[in-house]
């Protein structure tokens, strides 16, 4: 899943990473000496994986450089990033502190990626024996899930958005129009069966969608003419903000 790179070109990368000036600096200062000693530099890069959900964690990571985006997969089937982790995150530090050493979670690099990758037993070890190091990795560990909690709602909300924009698009390009408009037929308990959401979602988007101008809704039915199908078209292609 990593690339071992040329050691030339690896030395070259570190020392430009090692001589920033910016927030890298005390991230490695928190790192123990005997960590980076036996720390092997790795490149991920874009798109692969880092680490995968369910797969026994075998090693521990400190990000360099570049971002890694944290992604689960739930029971209905829908696939969720839960958060980027950029430089100065530490990778595997969930599984180490719960004792579980089973990965919760699949992380993607979003670019080319640089860390510095430690066996998960010697991480592990020093948690243990070094309580400023425990308390470091600790810190940033609640950092980084109160971050995620905070923002999940409104990227669970944004994932229903476009999810029902898409549908609507594709309904609409099989139904077509009739006298400038096209009437959506189906429930919305039938939406959300067949696009793997709840019901609530699918409201609340219809509502919001509603809202903006995007539908209409006559008697409890939802309404696409010409403009608003040519808006759909756009909140599919490029996403919700």
């Amino acid at each position: 899943m990593n690339t071992q790179i040329k050691q030339k070109d690896m030395s070259l990368i570190l020392k430009e990473i090692y001589n920033d000036k910016g927030g890298i600096q005390d991230f490695l200062i928190n790192i123990p000496i005997r960590l980076k000693e036996i720390a092997v530099p790795v490149m991920f890069k874009k798109n692969n994986f880092v680490i995968v959900k369910g797969e026994k964690a075998e090693y521990a990571y400190f990000i360099l450089k570049g971002s890694v985006s944290v992604q689960s997969d739930f029971l209905d089937g829908n696939v969720y990033q839960f958060s980027n982790l950029g430089e100065g995150s530490v990778i595997s530090d969930l599984e180490v502190l719960s004792g579980k050493f089973i990965n919760a979670a699949t992380a993607i690099a979003l670019e080319d990626t640089v860390a510095l990758r430690v066996p998960i037993s010697d991480f592990a070890d020093e948690l243990r024996k070094t309580p400023e190091f425990l308390y470091y990795v600790s810190t940033s560990m609640a950092r980084k899930m109160f971050r995620s909690s905070y923002e999940r709602g409104r990227n669970l909300y944004r994932v229903g958005m476009y999810k029902v924009a898409v549908y609507l698009t594709k309904y609409v390009e099989i139904t077509g129009f009739q006298q400038g408009r096209s009437k959506i037929l189906k429930r919305r308990e039938e939406i959300a069966k067949e696009i793997g959401i709840s019901i609530r979602t699918v409201n609340r988007a219809i509502c919001a969608l509603k809202e903006d101008k995007v539908v209409s809704i006559e008697k409890g039915k939802i309404i696409i003419n010409e403009k608003q199908y040519a808006e759909l078209l756009d909140l599919a292609e490029y996403g919700i903000d």
